[in-house]
C-alpha cells in the first residue's frame, strides 16, 4: 500500500487536481483507492459528498496531525493519497515523514519555483530525521509540472528555464506534465470524474484522459522502482 503525499507550500499549484485525477483514474481501473483530504478547504471531500460520481474511490476528511497515523493504520487500499494544505505545518511534515512517495506539483512561475524548493527541502529534512532511527529510510519524490501548454503548443521561456534549472540541480521530475485543460477544472464544478463527463462536451476529454493515463503509467513505473518491483 504506497502512501503518496501531494505537497507544495504554495496554494494553487495543482495539488488537489493532481490528486483527484490520479485517484479517480486508478479507481476506474479497478484499484482500491483512498484519499485523505488534509486541505482545510476539503475540495476532494466536497467533490465526493456533494457530487454524483459513482467512483469507488474513498475520501476521508478531518485529517489532522493528531489522527493521521491512526487513519493510515486503518487503511488497506492499494493506493492512499494525501492531499496536503498549501502551507508549511506539522500535518504536512508528518504526512511527508509517513509517505512512501511525494509528488510536488509546480507551475512554471518564479513563485512556484521558490515554493517547490521549500517542498523539496521539507522532504529531505524529514528523510534526515527518519534516518536517525533507520539509516536506510528514504523518502523519494518527483516534481510534476502542471498547467503546461498542450502538446504541440508553444512553451514559455519561463517553463524552459525552470526545466533547465531542475535538470541542472538533478531534481527528479516526471517526464509527463499535466497540461492546462478545461476538463480538469470542470471536474470540480461538475463533481464527476473525467469519463463521467463524456456527455457534457467539456474540452477534449480524450486527450485529457490520455494525459492522465501517461502520468499514471509513469507513476506506477516509479513506484515499482522504489519498491524494487513490488508495487
Amino acid at each position: 500500500m504506497p502512501v503518496i503525499a501531494i505537497s507544495n507550500p504554495k496554494g494553487g499549484a495543482g495539488k488537489s487536481t493532481t490528486t483527484l485525477l490520479l485517484a479517480t483514474y486508478l479507481a476506474q481501473q479497478g484499484a482500491s483507492v483512498t484519499v485523505l483530504d488534509a486541505d482545510p478547504n476539503q475540495p476532494i471531500l466536497d467533490w465526493r459528498e456533494n457530487g454524483e460520481s459513482t467512483t469507488t474511490m474513498q475520501v476521508i476528511g478531518g485529517v489532522r496531525e493528531s489522527n493521521l497515523m491512526e487513519i493510515l493504520e486503518q487503511q488497506d487500499s492499494q493506493f492512499v493519497f494525501i492531499d496536503l494544505e498549501g502551507t508549511a505545518s506539522v500535518l504536512v511534515s508528518r504526512s511527508i515523514a509517513l509517505a512512501d512517495f511525494v509528488i510536488i506539483p509546480v507551475q512554471a512561475s518564479a513563485v512556484d519555483v521558490r515554493q517547490a524548493g521549500k517542498a523539496i527541502r521539507a522532504v529531505r529534512d524529514e528523510e534526515k530525521v527518519a534516518q536517525r532511527s533507520n539509516p536506510n529510510r528514504r523518502i523519494p519524490y518527483k516534481v510534476l509540472m502542471t498547467r503546461t501548454p498542450a502538446p504541440g503548443a508553444p512553451v514559455s521561456s519561463v517553463q524552459r528555464q525552470l526545466e533547465e534549472e531542475l535538470a541542472n540541480a538533478n531534481v527528479p521530475r516526471f517526464r509527463t506534465s499535466l497540461a492546462e485543460r478545461l476538463a480538469y477544472k470542470a471536474m470540480f464544478v461538475e463533481r464527476l470524474s473525467l469519463p463521467e463527463m463524456k456527455d457534457l462536451k467539456i474540452g477534449n476529454l480524450v486527450t485529457a484522459y490520455a494525459n492522465v493515463h501517461d502520468l499514471i503509467e509513469e507513476l506506477i513505473e516509479t513506484l515499482q522502482a522504489v519498491d524494487g518491483g513490488a508495487a
